[in-house]
């Protein structure tokens, strides 16, 4: 085999590989306990030891910690998909490494961000906003509450506007869960990340379906 063929060979075989890599999916990994600058010794008791790191076909990352237990409690809340949740509620840490884009396109700069439950007002200025009344607002990890404290409604979108530097807070819309640890494409082709998290019921857990790619019709 002449030198010219053996390097158009090798050259093919590196690229089969990486288009093999490339196309692998979307891909979700246990990883070890929060440590970072921002969170505080309280948000690090409030999540669990192992986190989750989610890698998207584009190469978009980042990495979850969810809460070590959830309460357990059931609102009034009518068509929610997850109706023991409260509005204000702690739920998650996030850490961006890359950024991200919420559910209203806005960008969100890189960072460790707490996610809180809200319950979307079901009046005129929120219906057809999502098929689901469920999101969570992402918060800078260093301008929240305690996790134990359930934050109320307008200081939650004071606080979450923090995370755009604009008026409106930063929204990820939730989803109905699939198989836990796990990212698929809903009917509604949003890519949707889901968990299954500890509740303060023993033995009881509660499965949570996460938009992280796709955006509002309106």
């Amino acid at each position: 085999m002449s030198s010219r063929l053996r390097q158009l060979s090798a050259y093919l075989a590196v690229f089969f590989l990486s288009s093999q890599l490339f196309a692998t999916g979307p891909t979700v990994e246990r990883i070890g306990p929060l440590s970072a600058p921002a969170a505080s010794d309280d948000l690090q008791k409030a999540v669990e030891d192992k986190g989750y790191r989610v890698t998207l076909n584009d190469g978009w990352t980042a990495d979850f910690w969810f809460s070590r237990a959830l309460p357990a409690a059931s609102q009034n809340s009518p068509g929610a998909l997850y109706p023991s949740l409260a509005n204000g509620e702690f739920v998650a840490i996030a850490n961006f490494t890359k950024g991200a884009s919420d559910y209203r396109g806005q960008a969100i700069p890189a960072g460790l961000y707490t996610l809180r439950y809200q319950y979307l007002p079901q009046d005129a200025n929120h219906m057809g906003v999502s098929p689901n009344p469920d999101f969570l607002l992402a918060i800078p990890a260093d301008a929240d509450s305690p996790p134990a404290v359930n934050v109320p409604f307008r200081r939650l979108i004071t606080s979450s506007a923090k995370s755009t530097g604009g008026s409106h807070p930063a929204v990820f819309a939730m989803a109905a869960a699939g198989t836990p640890a796990t990212v698929s494409k809903d009917d509604q082709s949003m890519t949707v990340l889901t968990v299954e998290v500890p509740t303060s019921t023993p033995s009881k857990t509660e499965k949570l379906g996460i938009i992280l790619k796709g955006q509002a019709t309106q």
